[in-house]
């Protein structure tokens, strides 16, 4: 929720919401839901239905079925009662694809256990994953989570750094 309080400070940020019918305590929500759905059907095309439930799959893939499930879910909304009109950013009008270079960040920290790393995507580059996601979020059925998954590990590669 440090993500939604960050957008606030940005134009149009007042109105934006996160979609709480996404998960409550002691029931999954519809990301999670999405993930568990994809994540099998990708182990089953990967290793066959027999052994599906015992296989693993990357936390490259993990976090791209998340994404596409973002994506296709998208949490970040603005709030019906705001005004017709009212100022925005590119921040907020994005703020799904913004929360996901966050969630990247917090994937690859996890998993690396490099807790004093940080994402620093090149600002140009940063804009194109942008629109990259956006291009996506129009048609989720057109991203591919291993093709992306790929893209996620260039990222790490590229772009995580140790700060000391």
């Amino acid at each position: 929720m440090n993500f939604l309080a960050k957008m606030k400070k940005h134009p149009g940020g007042q109105y934006l919401c996160f979609r709480d019918d996404l998960g409550t305590e002691g029931c999954l929500g519809k990301i999670v839901l999405e993930y568990h759905k994809t994540a099998l059907e990708l182990k089953v095309e990967t290793y066959g239905k027999d052994a599906a439930d015992l296989s693993l799959i990357n936390y490259h893939k993990i976090a791209a079925l998340y994404i596409c499930a973002f994506l296709k879910y998208q949490p970040f909304y603005f709030d019906e009662c705001a005004p017709k009109k009212f100022e925005t950013c590119l921040y907020t009008r994005l703020a799904n694809e913004y929360f996901i270079i966050a969630f990247l960040e917090a994937i690859f920290k996890g998993w690396n256990d490099d807790f004093d790393a940080v994402l620093s995507l090149d600002p140009e580059f940063k804009i194109r994953f942008i629109k990259y996601l956006y291009r996506y979020k129009q048609n989720i059925a057109l991203l591919d989570p291993v093709s992306f998954s790929e893209i996620l590990n260039f990222i790490e590669q590229k772009y995580f750094h140790r700060t000391k």
